[in-house]
């Protein structure tokens, strides 16, 4: 689901490296991803590193799963002009949407949730639902800010600031936890992110938004409950900000800037929505 989930991403016109950008800053992070998620047959881990390339306008998740120690996937956001696509580089397939597409496909997400917990009678199979479905279907939550949020960490030479997120009225409850870097700045709004790479719930995204002031530092930890079903922990391994005509692509082997599309990628369908009364089962 994360690789759905997370296969958050773009379509980008085609960019020579160090020449549209130049002197503009790139924020580069490398991230262990760790997530359970809750599927058909159980929940399934997945530990994943992941390298961040972070521009103002675009930005591109590297998956490394191989044993060539080179990107399988990538998952590319194109805040410009909202478009979001998904690139297996082992295929050289790619699948493209955009924001508005995506947003209607949380919608229906939420909606088949919604369903689903109705039809069930209060009990064991209901509270899994609820416990599955909590961060999707946030719409009646009210959040807020811990007033003790814990101690900060020292992470990679520098002291975070600590950050938890309560959910009001379910004190056993705290959605969202995160060692927050004191100065680096994410240069877009990370809400609006979070939220259409199914990592978070609307209401969520609401709130963070909100506390923009707060949020809009680079997470060096995050710890949260997934809105695709499931728990999210994020360590950052490593954060650089350069300039763009001195990015290192080195990791990247072959594939060149993580900021432009390959041409010989095969565009695909996403999968077509199940017909309605196939109630087992659910669109991604």
């Amino acid at each position: 689901m994360l690789r759905r989930v997370l296969r958050a991403l773009l379509l980008l016109a085609v960019v020579p490296v160090g020449v549209a950008w130049a002197g503009e800053q790139i924020i580069v992070v490398e991230q262990q991803y760790n997530i359970v998620e809750q599927a058909k047959d159980g929940p399934q881990a997945k530990d994943i590193r992941q390298v961040l390339y972070i521009h103002k306008d675009i930005m591109c998740i590297d998956e490394y799963g191989g044993k060539d120690n080179k990107p399988t996937e990538s998952i590319v956001l194109d805040l410009k002009n909202k478009k979001i696509v998904n690139l297996n580089h082992l295929d050289k397939r790619k699948v493209t949407e955009d924001f508005d597409a995506r947003r209607k496909r949380i919608e229906r997400r939420k909606k088949n949730a919604e369903e689903d917990r109705a039809a069930q009678p209060p009990g064991p199979q209901r509270d899994k639902l609820d416990k599955l479905y909590r961060a999707l279907l946030d719409d009646k939550r009210h959040f807020a800010l811990a007033p003790e949020p814990g101690p900060g960490k020292t992470i990679l030479g520098v002291n975070c600031k600590p950050v938890k997120v309560l959910a009001e009225g379910e004190p056993d409850y705290a959605p969202l936890e995160a060692q927050l870097h004191p100065d680096l700045v994410l240069p877009y709004d990370n809400a609006d992110v979070l939220f259409l790479l199914q990592i978070i719930g609307e209401k969520m995204a609401d709130f963070l938004r909100k506390q923009k002031d707060t949020f809009k530092h680079v997470p060096m930890e995050l710890h949260l409950d997934l809105a695709a079903g499931g728990k999210l922990d994020t360590n950052v391994l490593k954060v650089i900000q350069v300039e763009q005509q001195s990015l290192d692509l080195t990791m990247r082997g072959t594939l060149g800037s993580p900021f432009v599309i390959p041409e010989n990628y095969e565009e695909q369908q996403r999968r077509p929505a199940p017909k309605p009364d196939k109630k087992d089962e659910r669109p991604d």
